[in-house]
């Protein structure tokens, strides 16, 4: 899962340069899905990507390191869904919350799926009103009744969030298909726009793993770039669990 967080001025840069990839990449209708790109085209969209004045934020994990997890929800899609989208949500709240106070209850944007909206929104009130863990206390910077869902033909801006989630899965990805090699190239090119802590790791602060980076199965190679990637810290913002 990926999030971008934009200011207005932004957005508009933000649009202006999809139109301009769209020139680029010589296509006649709008790509929905960086799965629609090729390599090439993924890694001019990444520089461009990285150009805005924007912030990234991602949730990634590995379905195989997951049983357990999975057992006590019955594997039941909506409710990882759920959480994931908590995971995401508390990172970008304690962004807002620590560096960008003014922002605070913004414009929550969902890709529309097959999901039961209304049942993640009350699932996310009743942890922001009785949070256990700690860094559930972000949320008090989202407000979930700000939350809508648009499909990415409403709302072009979606794949900015769709090219940071796949940058992600790209990073653990293991198929016979592709001989279980991974791509952390699109992270890597990315990785400097993502929430960073005072130290300006990225991962805890703008990349929250589950449940850690051990979890994730991660080659040593990847997972050597993966801790390397730094980003400019942003004033007091701290990295969560």
């Amino acid at each position: 899962m990926g999030a971008i967080v934009l200011q207005p001025a932004s957005e508009i840069r933000a649009r202006k340069k999809l139109m301009e990839l769209q020139k680029d990449f010589k296509k006649t209708k709008p790509w929905r899905h960086a799965t629609d790109l090729n390599h090439s085209q993924k890694i001019h969209f990444c520089k461009a990507a990285t150009g805005l004045n924007a912030e990234f934020f991602g949730v990634v994990s590995y379905k195989p390191t997951l049983k357990e997890y999975s057992k006590s929800i019955d594997w039941e899609p909506d409710l990882f869904y759920n959480k994931c989208s908590k995971y995401i949500l508390e990172r970008v709240g304690s962004y807002l919350g620590s560096v960008h106070p003014e922002l605070a209850n913004p414009t929550i944007v969902f890709e529309e799926r097959n999901h039961d909206y209304d049942r993640m929104i009350r699932y996310l009130s009743k942890v922001k009103e009785n949070p256990i863990y700690v860094q559930s206390r972000a949320l008090s910077a989202i407000n979930p009744f700000c939350i809508v869902k648009k499909s990415k033909s409403e709302e072009e801006l979606l794949r900015y969030a769709d090219l940071i989630a796949h940058s992600l899965y790209c990073c653990v990805n293991k198929t016979p298909d592709n001989f279980q090699i991974t791509e952390p190239r699109y992270l890597t090119e990315l990785s400097s726009r993502f929430a960073a802590d005072e130290k300006g790791s990225i991962i805890g602060s703008g990349i929250k793993p589950i449940h850690h980076m051990k979890d994730l199965l991660l080659d040593e190679d990847t997972l050597k770039k993966m801790l390397g990637m730094r980003a400019l810290p942003r004033r007091s913002f701290r990295k969560l669990a």
